[in-house]
């Protein structure tokens, strides 16, 4: 999540996206999360202004009834890994980049929904 080459946002064909975010929610709930010197999966993010960024984000998500597979769970600069799906265009975390453990999910129900949104965003392909 904290560098630039990170996946910003999933995008899935709504046939087979129940399937992929089960999947992707059992990843979720393995991974470890505490200090780096613990050697854990997810660590802190760099600074408290880019914890408060990315709760922004996930705040704005569950305001306009993002689905949350985890509960959001801040101490500090630690976040926990959150899955969100059925993330909609109207959404901040749809196109801004979180820089951290937030992954969210967009169904799509066409190639051509999909080209739509890649079109529009100032992330180009990555």
């Amino acid at each position: 999540g904290q560098r630039c080459t990170a996946v910003k946002v999933v995008l899935v064909m709504e046939s087979v996206a129940d399937a992929l975010v089960e999947k992707i929610n059992a990843k979720v709930a393995k991974l470890t999360v505490g200090p780096p010197e613990e050697d854990c999966d997810i660590t802190p993010v760099v600074s408290e202004s880019s914890a408060n960024f990315i709760e922004g984000l996930v705040m704005d998500a569950k305001q306009k009834e993002a689905k949350f597979w985890q509960e959001y769970k801040r101490e500090g600069n630690l976040i926990w890994p959150l899955l969100l799906d059925h993330v909609r265009p109207d959404m901040r975390i749809a196109w801004e980049e979180p820089f951290g453990p937030v992954l969210p999910v967009i169904r799509i129900s066409s190639v051509e929904e999909g080209i739509h949104h890649c079109n529009a965003s100032n992330f180009g392909l990555q």
